[in-house]
């Protein structure tokens, strides 16, 4: 059964893959072999018979003498296939035209091994021939990256290889009876491979943790020069394929065709990457080797994750006046999600803490001091780290005049209990006591009328008249996933405008451009639905002890209205709706629902910015209604 399921991604690289041979075997291959024969042929002279151009073509026919001997020929350009890239056609064509009216003969190139082969034109387009290559390359790279994933799937394990998904469901619907039990059936799906995933890894021999590469002693190195590496490849790569732009612009400009100018993006993306790989090694010369010292070693679950990281070339006197320290500790599942050409490996984080830590004068440099409270209930770090697995990572920053300090370790951690035996500066003690402060600041807040907080204010407009309260929730107040969607939709549109105009040609290479062109069609139809509804989509709520009114509307057309009397409302609950940013700056965003006596529930407030104000919020409003709130998990 898995092979069978393999069929469809193997199907699907051979097409793409043999798609980019295809066309490169009868466009750039040609071409070039074309060119490079044409460079030994003679100079000639011919009389025009005939002369007829488009956009995408120039035809002519012409005769000639070589050798005492007349010929007749056709060809016209090095290239044996249409197209309308530049002015190239227009130019030629012009040329040619002032040729034939001034009854003038024209210079061609004839193949003296052949004299019945002649050319007129026999200079390569380097952009044209550019593009069709990188255009082809992406074919051929599409579909030999389909077929490695799809074949590497055989080997790995899914959940819904392991259980099957019917039986998937009625377990999450038997999940859902239990008191605030919320996943989503991907969330659920998500959490069932993972404990598959850590029962085998439990199953399975223990391997000697030693044995990974950088943990064989206490000093951890950082995993600088690896990025380094990969970021100068990446960066290499992309200038290289973005590059043929270059050639392109020019001719199109000279078309008056300002809509190119879009595709300049590609190449200042490439500069910024070459920007970012040149700041990377710059930060890495300048701070040399830095190493985590870890107390206790390895890191311990139900213990502690500390030490120091001594930084030789960071003066302690710049570390003190730093414009900003910090030291983070993350506790990452990554996986690869999806499947065949949708493949992608992914990060969650599980756990993440973020601290100042002591700053400390070891009499050259700089040591950075700091323990962490691990939770006893997170994974311990996988020793072979590949497919699916766990890893520690630890992160310190220090923002100083000049460059500055950014390293990454991946460190062990395992459950053991241990304590720091010399590390005593607590960052988990003062982030619990900075999150209860701000959360007892935030309850407060709202049980005294005032919303204009972070986590509210962001999307909500409150207003009260008498004892009712009005919760509105305008257009476009997702700005920024707003703005990602619009330009996800026009970036993916104007590539399916240009895929349409060259399939539009008709032939092999039309058709060919047509079935490249579906997924872009697909991805920017979505993305624009979903542009359209994150502008329109608004929500008004009114609330009073004895009636709440739910008012979704697009634009100003209701799609969905819904009152209820206070003895038709069981309870309310909050509902995590998705969360945006990465680790410790990672923002989950809520939902507060009611659930009438019926079981079917109804949203009251939505896109909240944390659990604590989800939590207060609802608890304020189900007061204010007269109804329990329910916030267990």
């Amino acid at each position: 059964m898995r092979l069978l399921r393999l069929v469809p991604g193997i199907i699907f690289g051979l097409i793409f893959a043999g798609a980019g041979c295809f066309i490169l075997a009868e466009t750039s291959i040609p071409t070039w072999q074309n060119w490079y024969s044409m460079q030994d042929w003679r100079p000639a002279q011919a009389s025009l018979l005939s002369l007829s151009g488009s956009e995408n073509d120039t035809e002519a026919t012409y005769q000639y003498e070589y050798g005492g001997t007349s010929y007749q020929s056709q060809r016209v350009y090095v290239a044996e296939f249409k197209d309308n890239i530049g002015s190239y056609h227009a130019e030629l064509f012009q040329r040619l035209d002032r040729y034939r009216r001034n009854a003038e003969l024209i210079p061609i190139w004839v193949n003296p091994h052949a004299p019945n082969q002649a050319v007129i034109d026999r200079d390569m387009r380097w952009g044209l021939f550019t593009l069709m290559t990188g255009f082809c390359s992406v074919f051929f790279g599409i579909g030999l990256l389909v077929l490695i994933v799809s074949i590497r799937s055989a080997s790995k394990s899914q959940v819904s290889q392991t259980i099957p998904l019917h039986k998937l469901r009625k377990e999450w619907k038997e999940k859902q009876k239990e008191p605030g039990f919320a996943e989503t059936f991907l969330e659920y799906c998500q959490s069932r491979y993972e404990e598959i995933q850590m029962s085998k890894q439990d199953q399975q021999d223990k391997v000697d943790w030693n044995t990974h590469k950088g943990w064989e002693t206490s000093e951890i190195r950082s995993t600088a020069t690896k990025g380094v590496w990969l970021f100068w490849l990446f960066a290499v790569v992309w200038n290289a394929i973005s590059s043929s732009v270059i050639f392109i612009i020019p001719e199109e400009l000279e078309k008056d065709n300002y809509a190119a100018l879009i595709a300049l993006l590609f190449p200042l993306v490439g500069l910024f990457l070459i920007y970012k790989a040149i700041a990377l090694t710059l930060e890495y010369r300048h701070f040399g080797k830095v190493f985590f010292e870890m107390d206790p070693y390895p890191g311990a679950i139900g213990g502690h994750v500390g030490g120091r990281i001594r930084v030789s070339r960071l003066p302690y006197q710049k570390a003190q006046t730093a414009n900003e320290i910090f030291v983070r500790l993350e506790c990452i599942y990554s996986y690869v999600s999806g499947s065949g050409k949708n493949r992608s490996r992914k990060e969650s984080i599980k756990w993440a803490e973020q601290g100042k830590p002591h700053i400390h004068n070891p009499g050259q440099g700089t040591s950075l001091q700091f323990r962490f409270n691990v939770p006893d209930d997170l994974p311990e770090a996988t020793v072979e780290q590949n497919n699916a697995y766990y890893f520690w990572r630890l992160t310190v920053k220090v923002d100083v005049a000049g460059i500055d300090l950014n390293r990454n370790y991946n460190i062990p951690v395992f459950n053991t209990g241990e304590t720091s035996r010399s590390a005593h500066h607590d960052i988990s003690a003062q982030v619990n006591a900075n999150r209860a402060t701000e959360s007892a600041k935030v309850q407060s807040s709202i049980a005294s009328g005032n919303f204009d907080i972070d986590g509210l204010s962001r999307a909500m407009r409150y207003s009260t008249q008498g004892n009712e309260i009005q919760l509105s929730f305008p257009m476009f107040r997702n700005k920024l996933l707003t703005l990602f969607a619009a330009i996800f939709a026009g970036g993916f549109g104007f590539a399916t405008i240009s895929i349409a105009a060259t399939a539009a040609e008709g032939g092999l290479f039309g058709i060919a451009a047509g079935l490249f062109g579906l997924p872009f069609a697909l991805v920017a139809l979505l993305s624009a639905v979903a542009t359209i509804y994150l502008i329109f989509n608004n929500l008004h709520v009114t609330l009073n002890s004895g009636r709440v009114s739910i008012n979704r509307r697009l634009l100003f057309i209701p799609v969905f209205r819904r009152n209820l009397e206070q003895h038709q409302i069981s309870h309310l609950f909050i509902k995590k709706s998705g969360s945006t940013g990465q680790g410790v700056g990672q923002v989950e965003h809520y939902k507060i629902k009611l659930q009438d006596k019926n079981g079917r529930s109804a949203t009251v407030a939505e896109d909240l910015d944390g659990e604590d104000v989800a939590k207060h919020f609802a608890e304020y409003l189900a007061q204010r209604i007269g109804v329990e709130c329910r916030l267990g998990k």
